[in-house]
């Protein structure tokens, strides 16, 4: 280490003069060595670049997360099935929504159907009707194929005539009143059942009998029971019966504590009348929506107009018929 006088004012002033070219060297050399390593790595890119293309992979990212890696080819694939998933499903979900407009409106049009073959118009010609079927009948005769689809119909119809007289065998197509020694028995016979559970001295029990007595009879794939609750206390205790009337759906023997029909909860009385005087659709469209029945809804007045059965109505229309009704009352 060079000594300085410290008494000597002018020694910093000479130490740096003389340690100028030094310091300059040292610079120098530093700037010399970013530049050879710049060189060098520039060379090394251009030098993997040229044998990238003597591959043929060209200026692509052959690296695991570049644009053709496998990683980046599987994140790819994956968001593809993603999206086709999601397409997939929505497809799915409109295809669901237009077989189930289909069938409705196949339901309201048979509804409608129904409703007016009771018309006088239809039973004016009785007899064409029957000398057209009788021409038909005649005309498949004569067909070996038609005859055929013919046969399989005639077949169909008469098992399912047999299978109505089986389930009425059984007890299906009306209420029938059981005890509680078979109660086990018959509701885990059934695929679909309906029970019940009534007091005697009960007025909203009769009226729930009425009118299970009457969807009975259009139903003829669920059974319909009947049992007093007074005569059944075991089973009023284990499926918790406490309000009467109480009916309770169950499929093969099972029930849930949403299927069932407590009183006249959410039966909607009829226009004007007390909380009794229900329609038997209400509880028909309960049963429904439990799935212990085949229920089809009452076609609506939209509905009607929708499928273009009757004519829509104007807002004119309606506040004349309106005008008028008060100018007659």
């Amino acid at each position: 280490m060079k000594m300085v006088d410290p008494m000597d004012a002018l020694a910093p002033m000479r130490t740096i003069k003389d340690e100028g070219p030094a310091k300059d060297d040292r610079e120098k050399s530093v700037s010399e060595a970013v530049q050879e390593e710049v060189e060098n790595r520039m060379t090394k890119a251009a030098e993997e670049l040229k044998q990238k293309y003597a591959r043929g992979e060209g200026g692509r990212d052959a690296s695991e997360n570049g644009p053709t890696g496998a990683a980046y080819t599987a994140a790819a694939v994956a968001e593809r099935e993603r999206r086709k998933g999601i397409k997939d499903a929505e497809r799915a979900e409109a295809e669901a929504k237009a077989q189930k407009e289909a069938q409705r409106e196949a339901d309201v049009r048979y509804q409608f159907a129904a409703d007016q073959g009771g018309s006088e118009d239809e039973e004016e010609e009785p007899l064409e009707e029957e000398d057209s079927d009788d021409e038909l009948l005649n005309e498949l005769d004569g067909d070996p194929e038609l005859a055929k689809l013919r046969n399989m119909r005639l077949t169909q119809i008469k098992a399912e005539q047999m299978t109505k007289m089986e389930m009425m065998r059984k007890g299906h197509g009306e209420l029938t009143e059981i005890v509680q020694d078979e109660f086990l028995p018959k509701i885990t016979a059934a695929a679909r059942c309906v029970v019940h559970f009534y007091h005697n001295d009960f007025h909203r029990c009769k009226i729930m009998d009425m009118h299970l007595k009457d969807i009975a009879r259009r139903h003829l794939d669920t059974l319909f029971l009947t049992i007093n609750a007074e005569k059944a206390p075991f089973f009023c205790e284990k499926l918790n019966v406490r309000i009467l009337p109480t009916v309770i759906s169950f499929f093969n023997g099972i029930t849930k504590p949403d299927q069932r029909q407590i009183g006249f909860i959410d039966l909607q009385p009829k226009a004007g009348g007390s909380e009794d005087e229900w329609p038997v659709s209400a509880l028909e469209e309960k049963l429904g929506k439990i799935g212990v029945i085949d229920y089809v809804a009452k076609a609506t007045e939209a509905e009607l107009e929708r499928y273009g059965l009757v004519q829509k109505k104007s807002i004119y229309s309606s506040r004349h018929n309106q005008i008028r009704g008060e100018d007659y009352d």
